[in-house]
């Protein structure tokens, strides 16, 4: 029992760890997104670890320039997406991105080195972008979600009706819906470009069963359990 909870611990451990090519040498140096837009020049040069989803991809000659939405990264790095954002960065990558990989809304986390402000544009607004040098980086998994529907049987205590009369404390067997979510799509890319996956096939859901169905089961299957008891 000790041995399977120690593996247990193990293999949690392992899913939160941070990916090698975000690792930095001293995490308590690592300065944060709103330090930066504050005080860009007082933090220059210092390490950072940010998370985000991609806005827009711009190969240059020598680099390729991401700007990403921010939000906060979770222990294992993967940025934890919401409703919300703080604001945008950009961050420079040495060499090219392949812009079909790494294309808008795909989650990113970086590590790196604080550039400082950038002035850039969003549609026609001017915008200060805190930017970063990266060190590293790791392309996150695309998450699909597919439901898969299936009929299964359980037991229950509940007044069923039988030969014009109820039976108010009866145990019976009756069916339920069930879904159960599959999750993973894409591939991932640490600290360089990957290639694309092929797409998943969309799966098809049956019909849930009304509620009339599945009571009308309910009572054909108690109905039955009844029958062999008299036998």
């Amino acid at each position: 029992m000790r041995s399977l909870l120690l593996f247990s611990f193990l293999l949690l451990g392992g899913c939160s760890t941070m990916p090698d090519s975000l690792q930095v040498a001293d995490e308590n140096r690592l300065v944060s997104y709103p330090q930066v837009a504050a005080n860009a020049e007082a933090v220059k040069g210092e390490p950072a670890r940010w998370g985000g989803v991609i806005a827009n991809v711009q190969n240059q000659q020598d680099a390729t320039l991401v700007e990403m939405l921010h939000y906060p990264i979770r222990s294992s790095g993967r940025p934890l997406i919401s409703d919300q954002s703080i604001g945008r960065f950009r961050v420079y990558v040495d060499g090219f991105l392949d812009p079909m990989v790494f294309k808008p809304g795909r989650s990113v986390t970086v590590s790196g080195q604080v550039i400082g402000i950038e002035e850039g544009l969003v549609g026609e607004h001017t915008y200060q972008f805190p930017t970063l040098h990266a060190s590293g980086y790791h392309l996150w998994q695309e998450v699909a979600e597919v439901d898969v529907t299936t009929i299964s049987v359980g037991f229950g205590h509940w007044p069923y009706y039988r030969h014009g009369w109820y039976a108010p404390h009866s145990w019976y067997m009756f069916p339920y819906h069930q879904r159960v979510i599959v999750r993973g799509r894409g591939g991932l890319s640490s600290g360089g470009a990957s290639s694309p996956s092929p797409a998943t096939p969309p799966a098809t859901e049956r019909p849930k069963p009304s509620f009339q169905q599945q009571e009308t089961r309910s009572r054909r299957v108690a109905e039955d359990m009844g029958n062999i008891k008299e036998q």
